[in-house]
């Protein structure tokens, strides 16, 4: 079994993004405990809180189709590259802002923006190089490698963000998160992936046209992007809006109770990962429901009785899931859809993913008063089940996918 999940590491370039994607993460997860507490100590009310993600999610849909077709036109290592530096340069300000006293609400509004434009490049980048990196026979095991790097990244970094938030406050938690970006760029600056033939020269507008025309041509991409799009909505509310109000005022926690919960979903995502990068999958499609209906559970469970320990194993649950699920999708993709189309694919499943996200924290924060933080994970994980029941039970497609 171990072999098989380790077999991608034999490419010296994948090792390469590998190496410097499992450090990032780590920051990236200290990035994520630090925020939300960092504009609750400037004085931000839950609503604050919610226009902060509202703005990620905002400047993501603005860029990301846009995003897709020029990673299907560039050199997608540059693309890689110039996110990580930019990102370092980036959350490095806020740092320095942080630590000189300097650092105001409306500043994180602005990284909030400039990190979702960033990841409407990084991320179509990260997926379309993988069939660069390595053989078409071992793309699920370099998904759950690269799953993996988040997954240990997310036992770790929350541990370490809500230490390093307790005791030294945010600021300290958003330099180390730098570091990391710079870290990750000078790694994978060695590689040197094959190059691609360059594509026929298009406008940006027909690139974008021939990628929506073939993903709404597969019943099951189209599908399960347009449906999980709006149960993402209720997850991402879920985890940046109602997850912080559930540990600070139903559990009764701290920002480090907060990286125990952030860590319990870790353990799940790197049990998770190490499961789907050592077996074979045959009925695909099903597969990705069955994790789908395992996610929406795991969140009913977060509301249902809020006390820690069940917080704990539905956290871990939902991480499991979501990892399995996730890699087997983007395999799936990397699989069936052509190269020189993924990376705009690609941007239309985060598209599709992210499309209620920029109302999705703001209508949490409005409606918490009304129905309490463990209302919206009832409400988001009741209605995620349904569809994942409903999905394959109405789509061929979705049942006969391998």
């Amino acid at each position: 079994m171990q072999v098989r999940i380790l077999q991608p590491l034999r490419h010296r370039d994948f090792r390469l993004l590998w190496i410097g994607q499992s450090v990032s993460q780590v920051g990236n997860a200290l990035y994520y405990v630090a925020l939300p507490f960092q504009i609750l100590a400037l004085g931000g009310s839950p609503l604050q809180l919610g226009i902060g993600f509202t703005i990620f999610s905002t400047a993501q849909l603005l860029v990301i189709l846009f995003g897709g077709a020029i990673v299907d036109r560039l050199p997608r290592r540059q693309v890689i590259l110039a996110s990580d530096l930019a990102s370092g340069v980036v959350v490095g300000a806020v740092a320095v802002l942080g630590l000189t006293g300097h650092l105001q609400i409306a500043y994180l509004y602005v990284a909030s923006a400039f990190f979702g434009v960033a990841f409407s490049f990084y991320t179509p980048a990260m997926s379309a190089i993988m069939p660069e990196l390595v053989p078409s026979d071992v793309l699920v095991a370099g998904n759950a490698l690269r799953g993996l790097a988040g997954q240990s990244a997310r036992v770790v970094g929350p541990l370490l963000g809500g230490l390093v938030v307790a005791k030294a406050g945010p600021p300290l938690a958003f330099a180390i998160d730098a570091a990391t970006f710079f870290f990750s760029f000078v790694v994978f600056f060695l590689a040197s992936p094959p190059k691609r033939e360059p594509p026929p020269r298009q406008s940006l507008l027909s690139q974008m046209r021939e990628g929506l025309a073939f993903t709404f041509s597969v019943q099951w991409i189209w599908l399960t992007i347009v449906g999980f799009g709006f149960v993402n909505g209720f997850y991402f509310a879920a985890f940046t809006v109602a997850l912080p109000l559930l540990v600070l005022n139903v559990l009764h926690g701290t920002a480090a109770t907060f990286g125990v919960i952030g860590a319990a979903g870790g353990v799940g995502e790197l049990i998770g990962g190490l499961v789907v990068g050592n077996i074979r999958v045959r009925r695909v499609g099903l597969a990705i429901y069955a994790t789908q209906l395992l996610l929406g559970l795991s969140v009913v469970g977060y509301g249902i009785v809020p006390l820690l320990p069940v917080v704990l194993v539905a956290a871990a649950g939902f991480g499991w899931a979501i990892v399995v699920s996730n890699t087997l999708w983007e395999s799936a993709l990397q699989r069936h859809v052509p190269v020189a189309l993924i990376g705009r694919v690609t941007s239309i499943d985060y598209f599709g993913s992210f499309l209620v996200g920029p109302v999705a924290p703001i209508a949490a924060a409005a409606a918490i008063p009304l129905i309490g933080p463990a209302g919206i994970f009832l409400i988001g994980g009741a209605i995620a089940c349904v569809f994942s029941v409903a999905a394959p039970a109405l789509s061929r497609s979705i049942r006969k996918l391998e």
